[in-house]
């Protein structure tokens, strides 16, 4: 029996000794370990875009309607904090390739600005 004991000792305290907490790997060693971005990274940029569309025009929509102007010089300072970054996000997507805007064609180009011109036109001077 006392094999035994001194067995079970010897278990029982290597089982409840703690492990060291294991080490986190910073984010560059963790890209350089991945083979590239994964589909939930394409995912979470594009919710972030669609994000900052919605916000910026929320506050374009309230600083133009605000009648206190220093509210008002606040919207327009979160507008411009969110358009830079809708800009960066949107640009970060371009160049992996996840946002490519389809470029227009001549003609649609021409009709749209005679469309605006003809309504310009009918604005009062």
């Amino acid at each position: 029996m006392a094999t035994t004991t001194a067995t079970r000792k010897k278990t029982t305290t290597a089982a409840t000794k703690k492990k060291p907490p294991a080490k986190r790997s910073s984010a560059p060693q963790m890209q350089a370990m991945s083979s590239g971005f994964s589909m939930a990274d394409q995912e979470i940029m594009d919710d972030i875009l669609t994000s900052q569309k919605h916000i910026t025009g929320v506050y374009n929509t309230y600083s133009s309607e605000c009648v206190n102007q220093r509210l008002k010089a606040d919207f327009l300072n979160l507008w411009r904090e969110n358009q830079n970054l809708q800009s960066s996000v949107f640009s970060q997507m371009q160049q992996r390739g996840w946002y490519a805007p389809q470029k227009a064609q001549q003609k649609m180009v021409t009709q749209t600005k005679t469309k605006f011109q003809g309504i310009q036109s009918q604005l009062p001077k």
